[in-house]
């Protein structure tokens, strides 16, 4: 049995500099890949997408830390990109105009009972895939839907007609 090696399991091959360029590099990127797929995906967990973040994963460690097996370089990737998402989540809050860039809006799926059909289509969601969601809710009637919006999270909100009075609102 070899000896344990505590100045290799510190000591990177990488510049840390690197490494902060590299994950804010990949941090980036996928940042713009998963908002370029659709936010109502990000709404559900199937097993396919479960599969698809690890696998995304393995495949963007090497891109990261290369094959610096430190545990600096390591510490110096997840930092990095932890500060690059805590630094969006600030700057989201701070700003409208930032988070409308960062999240998005929410789009109007539905008004009284009307889906909006070309919404529809821009979010990539079917007219079943919206009756889905609404059964969650316990009703399929779309006549009972005062406004409907699918939300930046991927989430879709139902403002339900009342008898006399406001909507209720339902996520």
């Amino acid at each position: 049995m070899a000896p344990f090696d505590w100045q290799g399991l510190w000591t990177p091959e990488l510049n840390p500099f690197e490494v902060v360029f590299r994950a804010t590099a990949v941090y980036l990127f996928a940042q713009v890949v998963l908002r370029l797929s659709g936010r109502k995906e990000f709404a559900r967990s199937s097993t396919f997408d479960i599969v698809l973040l690890l696998i995304i994963s393995v495949c963007l460690r090497k891109t990261i830390v290369a094959d610096d097996d430190s545990l600096s370089a390591a510490f110096i990737g997840l930092g990095t990109l932890a500060a690059w998402d805590r630094l969006f989540s600030w700057l989201a809050m701070r700003s409208h105009k930032a988070a409308v860039v960062l999240e998005g809006r929410p789009v109007e799926l539905v008004r009284e009972g009307r889906v909006n059909e070309a919404n529809l289509r821009r979010c990539l969601m079917s007219r079943e895939e919206l009756l889905s969601r609404l059964r969650e809710h316990g009703t399929e009637s779309l006549r009972r839907v005062r406004l409907a919006y699918l939300e930046p999270d991927g989430k879709v909100t139902f403002m339900m007609k009342k008898e006399g009075g406001e909507g209720t609102a339902l996520q």
